[in-house]
């Protein structure tokens, strides 16, 4: 058995819903069960209670017969012990650790790891705000600023043919993709190079960017 473990679980799944009593009552059964690789041991609580816990009320009394055996049952009934018999010198208890009371401690929750390969970039509006943040902020196309009100995720190679991966999606203003329409982007960026919205350095920028993006080296940031 793990001390370390059981500690750290009795702390923090059992403990609480054990009163004071409880706890202590728990604990002696422990320190003559679990702790010595047995499950179960015959204990006699008229002694032992005096050995186990001072009560709340006189200073330095113990607790009363009545309320050991009345623990001893709300134990029970809370699934850390299970009474098997009385015998002459006791009862013979059972006791169960935290682990193996069942519902006491959670289920771990397991947080499925995202795939960035695997996630929609165009239907998922959280998904989207990424690609909005990948992009700096900026439209792809004309670097000019975008925000969530005015941009669009548009597809680098259009559907059906397209998918709606990360590797072929952009951020756009809504003019720019209004603009832009059937036109290849790499087409579209040397239109507005044409047009004056895009300066031959910039283009360049653009149209290694856009290669990058596709081969997947830049990703948007994933956002928990």
């Amino acid at each position: 058995m793990n001390i370390e473990a059981f500690i750290i679980e009795f702390q923090d799944h059992l403990a609480p819903r054990l009163d004071t009593y409880e706890q202590a009552i728990y604990l002696y059964i422990f320190r003559h069960t679990r702790l010595l690789g047995i499950t179960e041991a015959t204990l006699g609580f008229k002694s032992a209670r005096s050995r186990i816990a001072c009560g709340i009320g006189t200073k330095g009394s113990h607790m009363s017969e009545g309320t050991a055996y009345s623990k001893l049952s709300s134990l029970e009934q809370k699934g850390a012990i299970k009474i098997l018999r009385t015998e002459h010198t006791g009862r013979l208890i059972k006791l169960n650790l935290p682990s193996e009371i069942p519902g006491l401690i959670p289920e771990p929750v397991v947080i499925k790891e995202l795939n960035l390969e695997e996630m929609d970039f165009f239907e998922v509006p959280e998904n989207r705000q990424m690609i909005l943040e990948r992009e700096n902020r900026l439209c792809f196309y004309t670097l000019r600023p975008i925000d969530e009100k005015n941009f669009v995720v548009e597809h680098i190679v259009s559907r059906p043919t397209g998918d709606n991966g990360y590797r072929n999606v952009v951020a756009a203003s809504r003019e720019a993709n209004n603009r832009k329409g059937s036109i290849s982007a790499e087409d579209f960026l040397r239109k507005l190079f044409r047009d004056g919205f895009l300066s031959d350095i910039e283009l360049e920028g653009r149209i290694k960017t856009l290669s990058l993006i596709k081969t997947g080296e830049i990703k948007p940031k994933i956002v928990s």
